[in-house]
C-alpha cells in the first residue's frame, strides 16, 4: 500500500495529505500524517496522526536481530489511523 498525495472523504471532500517526520529529540523520531482540506471556503479542516519512535529502542532491537517497522509501514499504519477518522469526522 502507498500514501496516496490526495484522498477523497466519503462524502466527497478533497484532502491533501502530506508526510512528515524528524528527530523531537535525542532519542525520539516523529512521523506525521497530515490530511487538509484543499477548498478554502469549508474553513480548511486538518486532521492529523503522529506516532512517536524510541530510536535507541530500535537500535537495541536491529542489535538482538528482531524485526523493526520500516518507515514505509509506520506511514501506511498512520494512514489507514487517518482514514477512519476523515470518515468519521466528515460524516458528522
Amino acid at each position: 500500500m502507498v500514501v496516496p498525495p490526495y484522498c477523497r472523504s466519503k462524502t466527497g471532500r478533497v484532502f491533501r495529505v502530506l508526510r512528515s517526520s524528524g528527530m523531537v529529540g535525542p532519542d525520539r523520531m516523529r512521523y506525521c500524517l497530515r490530511a487538509q482540506d484543499v477548498n478554502p471556503v469549508s474553513g480548511g479542516q486538518i486532521v492529523e496522526r503522529v506516532r512517536e519512535v524510541d530510536t535507541a529502542l530500535l537500535r537495541d532491537k536491529i542489535a538482538h536481530h528482531h524485526v523493526i517497522p520500516t518507515p514505509e509501514s509506520t506511514f501506511e499504519d498512520l494512514w489507514q489511523q487517518l482514514r477512519v477518522d476523515l470518515d468519521a469526522r466528515d460524516s458528522s
